[in-house]
């Protein structure tokens, strides 16, 4: 997931986050103004990938079930029919069988979308242009804008409450 940084403390975030996790920052703005409509797309392909992953899950925990009920078949009709021995274990091992593939979806799933969180989405059109543009000079010659510190101002109404000899 891409990441941004916190104008406040400079903390770490990601571009799902709407505030910042330190000092409580709104980071919407923050997020529209780097990121523009590339969050969506970035979401979007999250979802997508998520959905994938869901579908194969489900799809390994079907055919496991369908494995499952033909060994569990094998094994009742195996001593209802008084069937040759081998059916017993082989009716055994399919359902075995059945239960390891459904076993297999669900840890695949939970390793593909452990492993989809920690990788970095492909370069956005806004990252890709921030990566080109110089950091070092503001856009248009611009002159930033200096803050009042919160202690000068607490100063500056000390020094009005104090009465004058």
């Amino acid at each position: 997931m891409a990441t941004i940084h916190c104008p406040s403390c400079g903390e770490e975030g990601s571009l799902d986050q709407k505030y910042c996790r330190k000092c409580g920052f709104n980071l919407k703005p923050v997020t529209k103004l780097v990121a523009g409509d590339d969050v969506a797309d970035v979401r979007r392909e999250k979802a997508e990938r998520d959905r994938a992953i869901l579908q194969r899950m489900y799809r390994w925990l079907m055919w496991g079930s369908l494995i499952f009920f033909i060994g569990l078949v094998l094994l009742v009709s195996g001593r209802a029919f008084d069937l040759p021995k081998f059916f017993g274990p082989l009716s055994s091992f399919v359902m075995i069988s059945g239960i390891a593939a459904g076993g297999y979806g669900i840890l695949a799933a939970l390793r593909d979308g452990v492993a989809t969180s920690k990788k970095l989405p492909p370069a956005t059109k806004a990252a890709a242009k921030l990566a080109d543009s110089s950091t070092n000079q503001l856009a248009n010659g611009a002159f930033p804008i200096s803050l009042p510190s919160v202690t000068e101002r607490t100063t500056q109404l000390i020094g009005e409450d104090t009465p004058k000899p």
